[in-house]
């Protein structure tokens, strides 16, 4: 139950980061800090996607 915690919050972040990048992107005289919130946010859902499935590799040759 926990790794499925954890994929659903990178799952989370990655999309709120996508969301906010391509609206800094489309909207017009968006503020910078849109665009530093949105690749935060891809990198904190990148790195969490790759550590729950390293943590599932582990559980499962255990």
């Amino acid at each position: 139950m926990n790794l499925l915690f954890k994929q659903v919050g990178s799952s989370f972040f990655l999309l709120i980061g996508l969301i906010a990048a391509l609206s800094w992107y489309e909207w017009k005289d968006s503020p910078l800090w849109v665009l530093f919130v949105g690749i935060s946010c891809i990198f904190v859902g990148v790195v969490g996607a790759v550590l729950t499935i390293l943590q599932s590799e582990e559980e499962k040759s255990s």
